[in-house]
């Protein structure tokens, strides 16, 4: 029995802007759209970068979403010179990473947040702070550093530029939250100056950015999280409300200046259908298992065994022991001495249990051969690595699975290293 897996191209060197978003949208569409974007700009403090990895095809006529698709949002921090605070870089670490999960089958949006201070492996540079892929190599770095260290990939993108967050909220017409403590904290460099008191309170864009920024407090980028997480569901609140109809021209104008992505306007209305159906309790937030580093550079340190189940649970939607359980033998193609590293570190994010390598593969194409254990696990792999193709075998000893690599994964993957 062979099953087909459409897979979604790898990305391109550099983001592709898409062309401005259509001005004659219907009116409805911005409540859809709000459940999707507002997932997205939970952190937004420069830019945000959404990018997702289906484990089939996920969209389809007429406007739908037919299967999971995976999204990473990058959230970009100013970098300001420490002799001139009217000097910003143009290289800069993320302020915010966040996994989305838009999963049709249970009707909801999983948002996982990595806090910025993850000790992360960063291809080429060793093991690093996660925010500071961006600043070595940009989002194309960012993706591959986060695709490596989840075991998920990431084949689309929104990024909202820096007023993206404050033009939104404004165009609402503000945002509620409660804000359970006062803050207060001035950075002349950075220019940030936050003054917000304790209660239930009304932001404008400006005071929203602020507030969902602000980390100086016993939690440190924890709390900011949680601070996020409030500002989604705020915005969510608002885009949601009637109202905001009369405010549809202003919303347009935000996301058409603010936003540049690789969503073409048919996925982005399927998205958008979606979010208008989205049921309240149908955003899932939480944030990556870990605990504070004592002493040394500040690193929030995973911990392996709760970040799999988070990610199995949130992004695949399959229980973690069903990787755990899993072996996998890998066929290296023709020519190549070893597995690629970066197919390596993805399979073993998943907790599945690689075996030795079988010898070489003479394949031109990636498949994954399906021996037993969970289908879904083998969905998982094949959309993972690229491959096409499913094979059934009734092989009743061995691997749970066999990884044939063929050609076009090795060539994926060295583009991928140049990426």
């Amino acid at each position: 029995m062979m099953w087909g897996v459409a897979t979604a191209p790898e990305p391109t060197s550099a983001p592709v802007p898409r062309p401005p978003l259509w001005p004659h949208v219907v009116r409805w569409a911005v409540l859809g759209m709000a459940g999707v974007l507002a997932a997205s700009l939970t952190g937004i403090t420069a830019a945000i970068s959404i990018r997702a990895a289906p484990p089939g095809p996920t969209f389809a006529w007429p406007y739908r979403l037919t299967g999971r698709t995976n999204i990473l949002i990058m959230g970009l921090d100013r970098t300001v010179s420490d002799q001139n605070p009217n000097v910003v870089y143009a290289v800069s670490r993320t302020d915010t990473l966040i996994a989305a999960s838009v999963d049709p089958a249970t009707r909801r949006v999983y948002l996982l947040s990595i806090p910025r201070d993850t000790r992360a492996p960063i291809p080429g540079r060793g093991v690093d702070k996660i925010n500071a892929a961006h600043a070595y190599g940009g989002a194309p770095l960012t993706l591959r550093t986060v695709q490596n260290f989840l075991g998920v990939g990431f084949p689309y993108y929104v990024e909202l530029h820096v007023r993206g967050l404050v033009d939104l909220v404004d165009a609402v017409g503000g945002i509620t939250v409660r804000i359970p403590e006062s803050l207060d904290y001035d950075d002349k460099w950075d220019g940030l100056h936050i003054h917000l008191q304790k209660g239930n309170r009304r932001l404008g864009g400006k005071a929203a950015m602020e507030y969902s920024r602000f980390r100086h407090d016993a939690l440190g980028d924890i709390g900011r999280i949680g601070r996020q997480q409030q500002v989604v569901d705020a915005l969510l609140a608002e885009l949601r409300q009637p109202r905001v109809i009369f405010r549809t021209n202003r919303v347009l104008a935000a996301l058409q200046k603010d936003t540049t992505t690789n969503l073409d306007q048919t996925q982005i209305l399927a998205l958008a259908v979606f979010g208008a159906r989205l049921a309240p309790g149908g955003l899932v937030l939480e944030t990556l298992p870990g605990r504070f580093e004592q002493g040394g550079p500040g690193y929030w340190l995973p911990d392996p065994a709760a970040d799999r189940a988070a990610v199995a649970r949130m992004l695949y939607g399959i229980d973690p022991a069903k990787f755990a359980d899993t072996t996998v033998e890998i066929e290296r193609a023709s020519g190549e001495r070893e597995v690629p590293a970066d197919l390596l570190a993805r399979l073993t994010a998943l907790g599945v249990r690689i075996l030795t390598s079988a010898g070489l593969s003479g394949a031109t194409e990636t498949a994954v051969i399906f021996h037993r254990g969970d289908p879904a696990v083998a969905h998982a792999i094949a959309a993972l690595v690229g491959a096409r193709r499913i094979t059934r075998s009734e092989r009743a000893a061995g691997p749970n699975i066999s990884l044939v690599l063929g050609s076009d994964s090795v060539a994926a993957t060295r583009d991928s290293a140049l990426r």
